[in-house]
């Protein structure tokens, strides 16, 4: 599998810089979802291409995101089917400088700030369970120095929503019961404070008021730990 994809990134390298970027179509968006797919060849094998130009994104940046779904046959989560890169246009040519090998179920990305320097960050679909909780990859963006910053097990967090006034994570899950965990991210990683409150959408339910509990006792033991 190492070999396989090493052999993919060289070649969508090589393609992507000889073509000067030009591929079957680009998708100029600042919204949410990807709307549409291009459709390339690469060596003979039909790869499956999704393209972003950010530029109302990330505006005078030349930024471009592309998704490369090289294996659709594989359903194991743990093996990466997908290459994600994202180009920097300079000259006239777009030359990759961030690129992750990842399991992608659909080809949907999502710009959001998730650390609270105004800049939007890059989600990736990941999976979707069978209660339609879907996860994601989170990359944060630094637009100065043109870097990614991959944050390791953020793709573990369901339905992930960032709450800037606490610089926190939540999320809002349906399965058997219906929760809400919280979550920090600290440096490259995700914290994970281990509180779980239930929502069993009553009238008389106790869910706000636990989730202010809960907020409140997070924000308490953030500030007493600095």
């Amino acid at each position: 599998m190492t070999i396989r994809l090493h052999l993919v990134l060289t070649i969508f390298i090589l393609t992507n810089c000889k073509n000067n970027g030009q591929h079957s179509e680009s998708i100029p968006t600042d919204s949410s979802k990807v709307v549409k797919n291009a459709v390339t060849k690469l060596e003979k094998e039909n790869f499956e291409k999704t393209e972003i130009v950010c530029d109302t994104v990330y505006k005078n940046k030349g930024y471009k995101l592309t998704l490369t779904l090289f294996d659709t046959t594989d359903e194991d989560e743990t093996i990466p089917n997908t290459l994600f890169t994202l180009s920097k246009l300079t000259n006239g040519q777009y030359f990759p400088i961030y690129s992750d090998s990842i399991f992608n179920k659909v080809q949907e990305v999502h710009f959001a700030d998730f650390n609270n320097d105004n800049v939007k960050d890059i989600l990736i679909q990941n999976i979707s369970d069978v209660r339609n909780n879907w996860t994601y990859y989170l990359y944060l963006v630094d637009t100065t120095k043109d870097k990614l910053k991959k944050i390791k097990g953020f793709e573990e967090i369901k339905n992930p929503n960032y709450l800037p006034q606490y610089n926190l994570i939540d999320n809002y899950v349906v399965s058997g019961k219906i929760w809400t965990s919280f979550y920090k991210i600290k440096g490259d990683s995700v914290r994970d404070f281990d509180i779980v409150i239930y929502d069993d959408q009553t009238d008389n339910g106790n869910y706000d008021r636990n989730y202010k509990k809960a907020v409140n006792s997070i924000m308490m033991k953030e500030k007493n730990n600095r």
